[in-house]
């Protein structure tokens, strides 16, 4: 269905691309400073399906409506501006030490853990998945990227399946790594001034995708 020689060169290319961190990657970042591991395993879980409905999306035509339309295109980049910026402030103006959803102070000191329960990780899920799915370049960039790896001698839409469901594979692989690594890293900070210093870092990573979202313009296909 798919020619190896165009697969493996879809793959590396795919893998350099996925290296550049963009605005789903920071916000994993994010919620694994803030939150520890388990919430960033479950952040990597929303880019993943993010990223499947984006190429979803691409594959059923609306890749091309944003392509053309600078005003559609616009109007869902400010959008995942604005939720981007929100989610930075509610990070800011959070005043507790640790993550843990619906603990005060004390309770938290005393469990000393940082997991979210239940709500939150499906919070942080709900959350990744919006910034990825509000990223219009994302689902223009399927729609320009994929296409130069299709061979005209085989069947255009397996080709374009295959190399989808290949990109969102590595997509995932890169954000769980992202998480992995801040995951760990939190762990390093237990002092409460360390804690500190890890909201504002989190809140400046969500502001940081904001700004490269609303860098982003129209593509010349």
């Amino acid at each position: 269905m798919v020619d190896p020689g165009l697969l493996l060169a879809f793959t590396l290319a795919a893998v350099f691309v996925l290296l550049m961190p963009g605005p789903t990657v920071l916000t994993v970042v994010s919620y694994g400073l803030r939150l520890g591991p388990g919430a960033a395993w479950v952040s990597a879980a929303g880019v993943v399906l993010g990223d499947a409905l984006a190429v979803t999306l691409c594959l059923t035509g609306v890749g091309a409506v944003l392509a053309i339309s600078p005003l559609a295109f616009d109007v869902i980049k400010w959008c995942g501006v604005a939720y981007l910026l929100w989610l930075a402030l509610g990070i800011w103006r959070d005043r507790t030490l640790i993550g843990n959803a619906g603990l005060n102070r004390e309770v938290a000191a005393a469990t000393e853990t940082k997991s979210p329960d239940v709500h939150g990780l499906a919070q942080v899920f709900r959350q990744t998945f919006i910034v990825t799915v509000l990223n219009p370049k994302g689902i223009i960039f399927f729609l320009a990227f994929i296409p130069q790896f299709v061979a005209a001698d085989r069947p255009y839409w397996g080709q374009v399946a295959v190399y989808g469901a290949v990109f969102v594979v590595l997509g995932g692989t890169n954000a769980l790594a992202y998480a992995y690594f801040s995951g760990r890293l939190s762990y390093l900070f237990g002092h409460p001034g360390a804690m500190r210093i890890l909201r504002a870092a989190s809140a400046g990573f969500l502001v940081l995708a904001a700004l490269i979202t609303a860098a982003g313009q129209v593509p010349n296909l």
